[in-house]
C-alpha cells in the first residue's frame, strides 16, 4: 500500500512559486491502478520520485509497502527501491554496451539475485522484441527501447511499478498492446500500478485517475 501524508515538495530554483506540491492525504491500495494527469509541472514525475526515493520530500511521511522512505539512508532506499519497484523513465535508461537480453536482465543485477531463468526471454517475447535478444539499444526503434524499458521494469515481479509517460514514444497500436501487457501483468500479480500520463485513451485503461492539481 502506498500512503503519503502532509506531503510538500519545493526546489531551491523554484521557491518563488511555491512548492511543487503540498497536500495532506492521499492513498493507493494494494494492487491498485492509478493514471495521475496534470499539465506540464503539475507534479506528476516528482510524485513519481518521491515514491521511488529518488528524492526526498520538504517535510511529510511517504510509506510504500508499510515503509517510510523518509527514514532511510540512501543506501537503504536503494536496495529499496531494487527489491520492490520497477521504474519506466521517459529517457529508458538502457545500456548501449549490453544486449538488449542483458539489459532487461540487469535489473535482477541491481537487486544483487540471479535473474529467474528465462523470465527475460519471456517478457521481451511478450513485447515482441524475442527476436532481437543480442541487438543493442542503438540498433532499435524509439518505440523498441520503450518495450526494453517495460520489460526490465517487470523482471523483478516488483510491488509496485512506476511509470512516467510510458506510451510516448510508441504508435497508438504499439502503445496500447503493451500497455494492455503491463496492466494484465499486473493484474495477474496483484502489482501496485502508478503512471504518469498526458495521454487520456493511456489514461482511461487505469482503474483510477487522479488530477494532481486536485490533490493540492
Amino acid at each position: 500500500m502506498i500512503h503519503l501524508q502532509k506531503i510538500r515538495k519545493s526546489y531551491p530554483s523554484e521557491a518563488d512559486s511555491g512548492p511543487v506540491l503540498d497536500f495532506e492525504d492521499w492513498r493507493v491500495e494494494t494492487g491498485g491502478q492509478v493514471a495521475l494527469i496534470g499539465e506540464s509541472g503539475s507534479g506528476k514525475t516528482t510524485l513519481l520520485n518521491l515514491l521511488s526515493g529518488l528524492i526526498q520530500p520538504d517535510s511529510g511521511v511517504v510509506s510504500v509497502e508499510g515503509s517510510d522512505l523518509a527514514q532511510l539512508s540512501e543506501a537503504q532506499r536503494d536496495r529499496f527501491r531494487a527489491d520492490n519497484i520497477g521504474y519506466v523513465f521517459q529517457s529508458f535508461h538502457l545500456l548501449d554496451g549490453y544486449s538488449v537480453k542483458e539489459n532487461v536482465e540487469l535489473g535482477a543485477v541491481f537487486a544483487k539475485r540471479h535473474a529467474e531463468p528465462g523470465r527475460a526471454e519471456h517478457l521481451l517475447e511478450a513485447v515482441g522484441l524475442g527476436h532481437r535478444l543480442q541487438h543493442t539499444p542503438r540498433q532499435l526503434s524509439v518505440g523498441q527501447q520503450a518495450r526494453v524499458a517495460f520489460a526490465r521494469a517487470l523482471v523483478n515481479r516488483p510491488k509496485l511499478l512506476l511509470a512516467d509517460e510510458p506510451t510516448g514514444a510508441l504508435d497508438h497500436e504499439s502503445g496500447r498492446q503493451v500497455l494492455d501487457l503491463l496492466l494484465s501483468t499486473a493484474r495477474s500479480s496483484g502489482i501496485t500500478v502508478v503512471c504518469a500520463t498526458h495521454d487520456m485513451d493511456v489514461a482511461a485503461a487505469f482503474e483510477n485517475t487522479v488530477r494532481v492539481e486536485e490533490m493540492q
